[in-house]
Order: C-alpha cells, then sequence, then structure tokens
C-alpha cells in the first residue's frame, strides 16, 4: 500500500512539472502493443534472406603407370598424391558442393597397382581427394569394374570410410539410385550414369568387360542401342527424388566420343530429354577433352537447365608426347552458386563461372611431378607454380587460350573465368532454373 501511495507522489509531482509534455514529445510503444505484436506473429510471416550455395565440380580424374611411379616415396613406401591438388585445393574447398569423377578403381594393394586398361590405384588417392575439399566422387564410368565386382564394392567402402559420398554405385540393390545431401538446409539430389559397351550374349559390359551378376544391380548403366527405355528409368528416379523434397537435382554422366571436342548426338538427346523431366544441373565426363556448356530449355520453354557436356581431365598422363593431342591436357573447374529465394520459394542460377586448369608435368631432383595448375593464378606468377620453362609457360598460356575459344565462344549465355583466388570479385552470369 505503501508503495503505491509513493508512485502515485512521484506521477503527480511528473504532472505537474510539466512531466506530460515531455512524455508526450517521445516516440514509445505500450507494453500490450509489444506483446500483441509477438503473440500474432507467425513464424511463416518472417522472411528469411536469399541463401547463396555453391557448387564446384570437375571431370575425369585417373591414375596412369607413369603417376603411379611419381608419386610413389621409395624411403616412405608409400603413396602420396596430395600434391597433385595442391594449387587447385583453394578451389575446391570453397565450395560447399565439390564434385568429381573417380576414374579407377580401389581394388586394394593384393590385386595389383595397375595402369590402363585395368586401372587399380592406391587407396592414398582418395585420401587426396579428401584433402583437397571434395565432397562427393562420381563412380559410375566404364573403368567402374577394372578390379571386378569387389573392386566396385571396396571402392565404396574406401572412399566412404573418408566421409566422402559416393554417387553410381551402391553397396547392395536395396540402396536408391542416387544420394539425396542437405546443404545449408537445401535437398540436393545427385546421381550418375555411365554408357555400356555392346551386351556379351546377356550380360551386360563396361569396357567390353563383362559386368559381375553380383554388382549389376549396382551400378548405374545405360545402353545406346535401348536409350529410349533408359531413359524412362532415369525419369523414374528424378521422380523418386522429388517425392523425397529434393529441390535441386544434379546429373553426372559418363558420355559421348573420347577425344571429340563437340557433344554427339545422342548427348543432345540425353540431355534435352533430361532438361525436359527437370534436372537442373547436367555434368559431363568420358571425353577427355572439354566440350561446350550450353543452356538447354525444355519443351515449355519456362525452364533452363546447365549442361556441361564434358569437363575434360582433371588429372592423367594423358599428354601430347602420347596421344599427340593437346586437349587432353586441360580442363576446368565449373563453379556454380545457386540463390534461393525464400519469399518467391525459388532457386536460380545466380553465377557460372570456370577456372581453365592444365596437367603440369616437370622434373625435379630427376623426378617427374604432375600438379593440376589453375592457369590464371599460374600465369600471373609463373615461378610459384613452377612454370620454370618457355615450353611449360608456353603450353600452360596455349592451354588456357585453347579452353577459353572453346567454352566462351560456344555458350549459348555469356559465361567468364573466375578470376584468380586472391581476387574476391566474380564475374556473374544469370540463368533460371
Amino acid at each position: 500500500m505503501m508503495k503505491k501511495i509513493i508512485l502515485l507522489m512521484i506521477f503527480v509531482c511528473i504532472m505537474n512539472f510539466g512531466g506530460c509534455a515531455f512524455l508526450n514529445n517521445m516516440h514509445y510503444i505500450s507494453a500490450d502493443n509489444i506483446l500483441s505484436d509477438v503473440e500474432n506473429e507467425k513464424p511463416e510471416d518472417k522472411v528469411q534472406d536469399p541463401l547463396e550455395i555453391k557448387i564446384s565440380a570437375v571431370g575425369d580424374i585417373m591414375v596412369h603407370g607413369p603417376q603411379l611411379r611419381a608419386q610413389y616415396n621409395q624411403n616412405k613406401e608409400e603413396y602420396n598424391f596430395k600434391n597433385n591438388f595442391q594449387f587447385v585445393k583453394p578451389y575446391i574447398s570453397q565450395a560447399d558442393i565439390a564434385l568429381c569423377n573417380l576414374e579407377t578403381t580401389f581394388g586394394g594393394v593384393n590385386k595389383g597397382y595397375s595402369s590402363f586398361p585395368k586401372f587399380n590405384t592406391p587407396d592414398s588417392l582418395g585420401e587426396a581427394i579428401k584433402d583437397a575439399g571434395f565432397d562427393a566422387v562420381i563412380t559410375a564410368n566404364n573403368h567402374t569394374i577394372d578390379s571386378g565386382g569387389k573392386g566396385v564394392f571396396r571402392t565404396i567402402k574406401e572412399l566412404k570410410k573418408l566421409g566422402l559420398d559416393v554417387v553410381g554405385t551402391k553397396e547392395n540393390e536395396a540402396c536408391e539410385n542416387f544420394i539425396v545431401k542437405k546443404v545449408k538446409n537445401v535437398k540436393f539430389g545427385i546421381i550418375a550414369y555411365t554408357y555400356e559397351t555392346p551386351k556379351w550374349g546377356n550380360h551386360k559390359t563396361l569396357n567390353s568387360l563383362i559386368v559381375p551378376k553380383e554388382v549389376e544391380s549396382c551400378i548405374n548403366t545405360f545402353n545406346y542401342a535401348n536409350v529410349d527405355e533408359d531413359l524412362k528409368k532415369m525419369k523414374k528416379e528424378i521422380q523418386r527424388m522429388r517425392e523425397q523434397g529434393v529441390e535441386v537435382i544434379i546429373f553426372y554422366l559418363h558420355w559421348g566420343n573420347e577425344y571429340h571436342r563437340e557433344p554427339n548426338k545422342y548427348q543432345k538427346k540425353i540431355a534435352q530429354y533430361l532438361t525436359d523431366v527437370g534436372v537442373d544441373i547436367i555434368f559431363g565426363s568420358h571425353p577427355h577433352v572439354l566440350q561446350p556448356i550450353e543452356f538447354m530449355e525444355n519443351e515449355n520453354r519456362k525452364k533452363k537447365t546447365l549442361v556441361v557436356y564434358s569437363m575434360g581431365n582433371f588429372l592423367s598422363n594423358q599428354r601430347y608426347e602420347i596421344l599427340k593431342n593437346r586437349y587432353t591436357e586441360d580442363g576446368i573447374i565449373l563453379n556454380i552458386t545457386l540463390l534461393k529465394d525464400f519469399e518467391k520459394n525459388l532457386i536460380t542460377i545466380k553465377e557460372v563461372a570456370y577456372v581453365p586448369t592444365w596437367v603440369h608435368k616437370y622434373f625435379k631432383n630427376g623426378r617427374k611431378v604432375y600438379e593440376i595448375i589453375p592457369l590464371n593464378d599460374a600465369l600471373d606468377n609463373p615461378t610459384i607454380y613452377h612454370l620454370l620453362n618457355k615450353d611449360s609457360l608456353w603450353r600452360a598460356k596455349n592451354s588456357k587460350n585453347n579452353t577459353t575459344i572453346l567454352i566462351e565462344s560456344e555458350t549459348n549465355e555469356k559465361i567468364y573465368q573466375t578470376p584468380p583466388i586472391s581476387n574476391a570479385e566474380n564475374n556473374k552470369i544469370t540463368g533460371n532454373m
């Protein structure tokens, strides 16, 4: 009671000394209004700021005989491939999702490490891929069964041990043919298929090797001779992904003709079909050279799909000296920025850019060294990137020139090169998804 009397006396004093004028000049909200606003506000009324997600993708990672010998440390009696990726690691590791095509197998040391025509590579290549910043590895290609059926399953096991997602092959028939990966609260569906070679009787073949029955249902494959039927199977997988709430679908395809710098009719047909049934991004591998990039419209012209027909070799020993083809030394890192607008519930492609890469092979202390170099950075600082002679410097410049002409002159919308990693300002391309 006494407290109420004191408060009343204070209020009267304030009013007598012009307190009302003071209060009337203030901007205030009553406690009743604040509580009312909070109580009436619904969670769905809060609009989240647009969200960016960065995707990076590369082409074929292969290990030929000279690479095996170059990466072996005789003193430690071990293989280490980490130096191959040291200069591109800053680009790969900054992505929210980074993907690559593993065109070899991890069949184990007891099987004997080998190169073409049957690849079996030390498990430490997986460690280098993980260290470089990759998140998902495509394992469906024409070399998937090079180590036999057991090699298929062992490759999956070794990659998963490292915390890498595996796409294109699976551990058993009951598993899905795709993976669903949540990134920044956005669901991605990632799937991969490889072409088959002609059947041997009732048996499927890859690279003319009979696919063992125990793994036949564990490898995503399609056959050019029955492509229409196989496309229907792909459509069902896409529908299943959408049913699971997938918002963005990425499709890797091992397709096309080796060493051809233009897509063939099957690539065009498959790309158009997948565009029409709702795939958002298509990444291609297998030709071992770069092929153009295209924004393909669906049948209603209401949506565009980004189609990268071939990203070339990311790491290999396919060189001019061997194949008389300089283009097999070239690759790219595709950098895609997606933008999710929560207010419109819409995801679009905000930016598409690329980093021209080149496999630099040179000698140091009598040993071969292989390094994937980002060409814009390397040509700005040749010494740092070990471009120490005229031949290497010329080949690096030539590679960049060849890549630039192919990508930028044949793409139906403007695409820019990602500036060197030290330059934070990125060029932009806008497309619809």
